[in-house]
């Protein structure tokens, strides 16, 4: 890695950090920039705003995010086999880099609105894996998006609770209960 990748990279884990403690809108440049042990005008050089640099890092989790979950499901022969390797996907993502994950899960509703229509999206992977199985009779019909935000929150929800401190340590460490609790909402017939 050069100098000007080590530079941005440098610029990039302030910012998370930052707009993970503060938000993206309360953290200055100024204070990125000090974070980074650059010069404020450094930033400029990588990102045309901190807005972008902002937009830019949550597109790139997204996107990678989205990529790792397909190949996990892809992997995986039967439906049970694959909402446990999209669980725990999800889990290892979030334990290898928690600010990254934190800073995509809390800035979600700024940013979703913004994502291309070409990006791959995280929560169409997992509907995808739902609507296959409900055609195959695999799980009960329902609405998809619904079992979707349902199976997702198991998951995400217990992700927010730590963000406020609400538990410690590796969501991996929960992945089984996590992937039965998936499973009992799929599973759940309609009443």
């Amino acid at each position: 890695m050069g100098k000007a990748e080590e530079t941005k990279a440098r610029v990039e884990r302030a910012a998370l950090t930052l707009f993970v403690a503060r938000g993206v809108t309360e953290t200055t440049t100024k204070e990125i920039a000090m974070a980074a042990s650059i010069a404020e005008g450094t930033i400029y050089r990588h990102f045309p705003s901190k807005e972008r640099l902002a937009l830019d890092l949550f597109l790139r989790h997204h996107r990678a995010l989205a990529e790792a979950l397909e190949a996990a499901q892809e992997r995986a022969p039967t439906l049970r086999e694959k909402i446990d390797a999209i669980v725990a996907c999800y889990c290892e993502w979030a334990d290898r880099d928690w600010t990254l994950f934190a800073y995509h899960l809390l800035n979600q509703h700024s940013f979703l609105i913004q994502v291309p229509e070409d990006v791959p999206n995280p929560v169409a992977v997992v509907r995808e894996v739902i609507s296959q199985a409900m055609r195959a009779g695999e799980i009960p019909k329902r609405n998809i998006d619904l079992v979707a935000a349902s199976a997702i929150g198991v998951v995400m929800q217990a992700a927010t609770y730590k963000v406020y401190d609400r538990f410690e340590g590796p969501l991996s460490a929960h992945t089984r209960f996590f992937g039965e609790a998936a499973w009992a909402v799929l599973s759940l017939e309609q009443t």
